[in-house]
């Protein structure tokens, strides 16, 4: 029997005698069928979403529930194919600067998303694009270092907070190399401020945590609004960090946070929850645990996290087939990530066919497989373009990044 908010997973368990329709011979990555089955799938859903979804799309113009989603899939595409003009392009038609209401800093729900893709496109396609109404990105990119006005009065997580900006000033300077479009100052402000409240709350708290944060008077300890997100994005963020900093307040409050597990390997949503053991997803529970624990296990070279990261894919792998739906945020495309990181970890075959599996689930949309149909259908974290996303990146799982997520 099925635990509560997931579906049984009737899949096969790895073994190299079932991978034949969905891994290639030397299973170091997917067969050209099931390649095709995602080429179609792909092909149908673009379609689909903008002959009858295109309101949709335009809900509004964030990365998160809006238009922005489906320019970063092409912002996507243009990197696999050597920053193919025609894609970027493609992409900005997605992107709305004027709507932009200088309200939230972060990538996913506020300005800064629109504004670092802007920013990173306008860079490739360079002065000679003849859309003369796309501002410089040097322009673009003194918008998005103004949100830190933002700073002082956003939350530290994700979604809507400081975190989140963070991963829009790395991800601008991920894609523009060899160029500090985003001075060091500039990023250790927004970083030190994260760590601040971090120790302050902490303190308060009386907590064995050297930092803790707080989302609306509640510990969450997931990936969107937690304490997961938080750390993982300092983690990547590392170079700009001292690294006394690094070994007395950010490896021991991950120490910390990973001490929180329940029995099964799942993480509870928040501290003192009472909802329970009973949420395997991507903003709550061991799918955004995933990431955490192979960068620590990366950096910090200890065997524990990784093995962490292994029992969390093991609850994905057990509990991960939501009853949510397919979603990236709180559904089975997410719970997939999970699986590719750890086949980038381990180069296990294993975990590229569990997150193949668990992409079969996503397109086939077998009847009675999304009990809660999402607020935002064609969206990037709740709807169909995570979908197209996922099926996009897991044909070269070596190089998949969850998005918004992980530079």
């Amino acid at each position: 029997m099925a635990p509560k908010g997931s579906f049984e997973n009737q899949f096969e368990d790895y073994s190299p005698d079932v991978t034949a329709n969905i891994l290639n011979n030397s299973r170091d990555g997917i067969s050209e069928r099931f390649q095709a089955k995602l080429l179609k799938f792909k092909n149908e859903k673009l379609n689909i979403l903008k002959m009858k979804m295109e309101s949709d799309i335009f809900y509004d113009g964030t990365v998160y529930t809006g238009s922005t989603g489906l320019a970063l899939f092409y912002f996507l595409e243009s990197l696999r194919n050597d920053n193919n003009p025609e894609s970027l392009k493609t992409a900005l038609e997605y992107i709305n600067l004027d709507n932009l209401k200088g309200r939230r800093i972060s990538f996913l729900c506020g300005d800064a998303g629109p504004l670092a893709l802007a920013t990173v496109i306008s860079y490739k396609l360079g002065p000679k694009h003849p859309d003369k109404s796309l501002p410089d990105y040097k322009t673009l990119a003194q918008r998005l270092m103004s949100l830190i006005s933002l700073l002082n009065e956003s939350p530290d997580e994700l979604l809507y907070g400081k975190s989140g900006y963070l991963y829009a000033l790395l991800f601008v300077n991920k894609h523009i190399s060899g160029k500090e479009v985003i001075p060091v100052k500039h990023i250790e402000k927004v970083i030190n401020s994260i760590l601040k409240s971090g120790k302050q709350y902490s303190a308060a708290m009386k907590c064995e945590s050297p930092l803790l944060w707080q989302w609306h008077e509640k510990v969450y300890f997931g990936a969107a609004h937690g304490m997961a997100g938080i750390l993982y994005m300092l983690l990547q963020a590392r170079l700009f960090i001292n690294v006394v900093e690094i070994r007395t307040f950010i490896k021991p409050a991950i120490d910390w946070l990973l001490n929180q597990r329940f029995p099964s390997g799942n993480f509870p949503s928040s501290m003192g929850s009472s909802s329970g053991d009973k949420l395997v997803q991507w903003c709550h529970g061991a799918p955004g645990f995933v990431p955490l624990c192979i960068l620590a296990y990366q950096i910090f070279e200890e065997e524990k996290y990784l093995k962490i990261a292994v029992q969390c894919g093991n609850v994905i792998w057990d509990r991960g087939l939501c009853t949510k739906g397919y979603s990236i945020c709180h559904g089975v495309s997410g719970n997939a990530y999970a699986f590719i990181q750890l086949y980038q970890a381990t180069k296990k075959p294993m975990y590229l066919y569990q997150a193949c599996c668990f992409m079969e689930w996503c397109a086939v949309e077998r009847t009675g497989t999304e009990l809660h149909h999402p607020d935002r259908p064609a969206s990037l974290f709740e709807g169909l373009v995570g979908r197209i996303y996922l099926a996009e990146d897991i044909t070269r799982a070596l190089d998949a990044k969850f998005p918004a997520f992980s530079l």
